[in-house]
């Protein structure tokens, strides 16, 4: 297995690394890809902002805690669709704006309950749920003249000038999770719940830089160790409890465990010769595991009559969990995880309030970025270099806005819900080796950090049944 993605030169904070690369593809796309939750569930989960881990009562509130299960007093089945979207901002030299949707069945679930008579363990139920969330995003930074490289013959003398063309990074791609739920009920104010969870992670990168040169000549490049595709498949724990203090107030705390990863890579790289020539450009695969850090959750509920409920979760993430293995061979890698990335918040907040029939939600999310700031030499728009801190790169803070509408037929029901989510953060690019389709590669030397604003949209409709 080779590792030949963007690398930095990382000083600071009492670790040096003088004189070695390190990879942030591994390290990155492990928080990025692997280390967020999947923001996917039904329409009155996503509508109340998720703030459900104490209220419970649906099978999406597994998500936050298993127990909310065992508050489920009927059965249920239901399935989600909806139409994700997203806006990506770039700014660098100049502006630049990608947008795409798509269409998926988000979230599918069945809740299963099962009446005690003469017992004060009085319910038991079972729950499958299935979150789906696309990974798809794509990053562009425009031409600037202004990062130009000159070209000389055997005489010192000026042949060409090979100016920055543009950049392209595009992610194709999906995570999913299928759980199986089991919750208990006594005597209607203590719930218990646990949580057998299977997680995928499929995707795709390309990654291509472009020049031009001062006459006329456009030469697009691939990323050496690009086109890249990875597929992870993990499993995970959940355990959670919920007591009903009185009809208005009841509290939750959950346990998720690490995920464990075990994850198929394929790639392709460039061959060397001695000379310096590139002989071959290969695919090639390895394996290796990853660990994902845990979570914990704490939430409160509030019931007030039978017509307005509200919720506040805080979930802990730590993200200091997160290791690849084997160890000796992703040194670097964990080792920058140790030092740049924190264990981070979350808030969630979010209610609802019925008349009759008829109800509607609200919710927000806070999720804090994981990264400390980092201090790099970054070349700005002028290809003019210097020591510069990058303030929570990679992954920003998120805020998330929705809300919802839902209405009981009796029985059959019927939710939907709107969804937007706002994040920037800079990101690296440069320090890497391109190739092109005839084997002559050049090495864009300096790093750069363009900033990426990325606005998300989830438009959601449930249909489902009680039974």
């Amino acid at each position: 297995m080779k590792k030949i993605f963007i690398n930095i030169l990382v000083l600071g904070s009492g670790l040096v690394y003088a004189q070695e690369q390190i990879s942030t593809q591994y390290s990155t796309n492990a928080i990025e890809l692997y280390g967020q939750d999947i923001n996917s569930g039904n329409a009155k989960y996503i509508g109340v902002g998720g703030a459900v881990g104490a209220l419970g009562g649906d099978i999406s509130s597994v998500e936050q805690n298993p127990a909310g299960l065992g508050v489920a007093i009927n059965s249920d089945v239901q399935v989600t669709a909806g139409v994700s979207t997203y806006k990506n901002s770039n700014s660098f030299s100049s502006n630049r704006t990608e947008k795409d949707s798509n269409f998926d069945f988000q979230h599918f679930g069945g809740t299963f309950v099962f009446n005690i008579n003469d017992s004060d363990w009085n319910r038991f139920s079972i729950g499958v749920n299935y979150l789906n969330q696309r990974l798809d995003r794509v990053n562009q930074v425009n031409p600037n003249s202004n990062i130009a490289f000159d070209a000389f013959d055997e005489n010192g003398q000026l042949t060409n000038t090979y100016r920055f063309h543009g950049y392209a990074d595009q992610i194709d791609g999906y995570k999913s999770k299928f759980s199986l739920n089991f919750a208990t009920a006594y005597d209607n104010k203590l719930y218990l719940g646990l949580g057998l969870n299977f997680h995928e992670t499929n995707y795709q990168k390309f990654s291509q830089y472009a020049e031009k040169t001062d006459n006329g000549n456009t030469y697009v490049y691939d990323l050496n160790g690009t086109p890249y595709s990875e597929i992870g498949q993990g499993f995970s724990l959940s355990a959670g409890a919920i007591y009903k203090f009185n009809y208005n107030f009841r509290a939750g705390l959950a346990y998720h465990s690490p995920v464990w990863y075990n994850v198929d890579e394929q790639y392709f790289a460039a061959n060397f010769t001695d000379a310096g020539d590139i002989s071959s450009y290969n695919a090639y695969g390895s394996n290796y595991d990853l660990t994902r850090g845990g979570r914990l959750v704490g939430s409160l509920g509030f019931v007030v009559d039978k017509n307005f409920s509200f919720g506040v979760d805080y979930t802990y993430h730590m993200n200091d969990g997160t290791k690849f293995k084997p160890t000796s061979y992703f040194n670097l890698d964990n080792s920058f995880i140790d030092q740049y990335v924190n264990n981070s918040s979350e808030i969630r907040v979010g209610g609802e309030y019925r008349i009759d029939k008829f109800k509607a939600r609200l919710g927000y999310n806070f999720i804090e970025s994981p990264y400390k700031d980092i201090n790099l030499d970054i070349a700005d728009v002028n290809n003019i270099v210097s020591s510069t801190t990058l303030s929570k790169p990679f992954v920003g803070d998120i805020n998330r806005f929705s809300a919802g509408l839902g209405y009981d037929f009796g029985g059959f029901y019927i939710d939907a819900a709107y969804q937007y989510q706002t994040q920037k953060a800079e990101y690296l690019i440069g320090n890497s080796t391109f190739v092109d389709n005839d084997l002559y590669y050049v090495d864009l030397e300096n790093t750069y950090a363009p900033t990426a604003k990325l606005n998300n949209s989830l438009f959601l409709l449930t249909l489902g049944w009680q039974f």
